[in-house]
């Protein structure tokens, strides 16, 4: 249980530092087909692929210092 609580806790914390360290003009430029499509511009600024892409990441760092360090 503590285990399960120190990776979901280190996921909301390294996600939420990645997402607001990381500019959204870097994440727009790992998905270059998505941004250059004929669309509205309502939703060329989407935020939910670097949500998902942030804690993605943040998921990676917190499984891998659980599995070191705990």
């Amino acid at each position: 249980m503590e285990t399960l609580f120190s990776l979901l806790m280190l996921t909301a914390i390294y996600g939420l530092t990645i997402l607001s360290v990381v500019p959204d003009r870097f994440i727009r430029k790992l998905s270059h087909s998505m941004y250059h499509k004929r669309e509205p511009d309502h939703k060329k600024f989407s935020l939910g692929g670097s949500i998902f892409l942030s804690f993605l990441i943040g998921y990676i760092f917190a499984s891998v210092m659980v599995y070191f360090i705990i």
